[in-house]
């Protein structure tokens, strides 16, 4: 597959993008991890044509695309892989019942997407993808993943050794690096993400800055319940995840896009989060979420307010155009 810093290269800051893709590059290939590395090296490049990604489950080939014993290797190679984050895929008839059912999000965000088609998007903090091969339905003109996690950026290259080329790319670096990206996404999702920073005004003002005018900017946040203008700041952990900082109201986000020069905001829906969203299963049997938050008494383990997830429309200012 090209590049698609050749493709941009009169858009973005290559030099820059390329020293970070290095820096990420480093981390990838690191000691520790070369068990993982070479799972996914082992994986055949099935590349498979026939692909469906306008169903809940990503289906990358069919059941008919391998034969049984193909088909028990296969799997077996794709649970090296675990734990399987984000999903649900179909893969050649292998369900990756991932921890996540992510659907449920996707399924949410169309009620307030604008059409991808024919837009360059951005998804921060992609995961392993499966909301970038969700996109692919709408034919955008490009997407571009970011995250920095090496086991994420890993499956990410798994999976598309066995779908056939798409408009898919990938950088295994975080969201600061959206400053070599001016003024160049019609499209940006921020899913999961806001609450692991510690100033996220000024990450929402560099998502900003990289968008074109009008572009659409859908943020997804762990939030708590409330009408007020405030954010919990957890003392150590919240839901035992380390790394938490503010954990906002859908007012206080709203707030921060206000603030980070977006208009047309809506909270489009806030739903609160259960153990039916979020679980233990074959392909991710470590601790989720009824290990997190006491379901019955509504607290997270440290006695906080338990979590609900806001999901939020917002645009840049200016009209956008669609390019000819």
């Amino acid at each position: 597959m090209s590049d698609y810093l050749d493709t941009y290269s009169d858009f973005l800051d290559v030099e820059a993008i390329s020293k970070s893709r290095a820096l990420g590059m480093e981390q990838v290939n690191k000691p520790g991890i070369e068990e993982f590395r070479q799972s996914v090296a082992n994986l055949p490049e099935y590349h498979f044509e026939e692909n469906d990604f306008s169903k809940d489950h990503v289906c990358i080939g069919n059941e008919g695309s391998l034969s049984a014993d193909e088909r028990a290797k296969l799997k077996d190679q794709l649970l090296e892989l675990s734990p399987w984050r984000k999903g649900p895929f179909n893969i050649a008839g292998i369900d990756i019942d991932a921890e996540w059912r992510s659907e449920l999000k996707w399924n949410r965000v169309l009620t307030a997407l604008k059409k991808l088609e024919g837009r360059r998007v951005c998804d921060i903090g992609a995961n392993s993808g499966y909301y970038m091969y969700r996109m692919l339905d709408q034919n955008p003109e490009m997407v571009l993943g970011l995250d920095p996690t090496v086991r994420y950026y890993l499956q990410y290259l798994a999976l598309q050794k066995l779908t056939k080329p798409n408009q898919l790319h990938y950088e295994p670096f975080g969201l600061e690096e959206l400053i070599h990206y001016p003024k160049f996404f019609d499209t940006i999702f921020c899913m999961g993400i806001l609450y692991h920073h510690r100033d996220p005004i000024s990450i929402l003002r560099m998502i900003n800055e990289s968008m074109t005018k009008g572009g659409q900017l859908i943020v997804e946040s762990q939030g708590i319940p409330g009408d007020g203008p405030f954010a919990l700041f957890p003392e150590k952990t919240y839901a035992k995840v380390k790394g938490t900082y503010f954990v906002p109201t859908a007012t206080c986000l709203v707030n921060w896009l206000k603030k980070s020069y977006f208009e047309d905001i809506e909270v489009f829906y806030v739903s609160e989060m259960s153990s039916e969203e979020q679980r233990p299963t074959e392909w991710m049997t470590r601790q989720s979420y009824a290990d997190f938050v006491d379901e019955g008494s509504g607290l997270t383990v440290e006695g906080y307010p338990a979590p609900v997830r806001i999901f939020v429309s917002a645009h840049k200012r200016g009209k956008w155009q669609r390019r000819k």
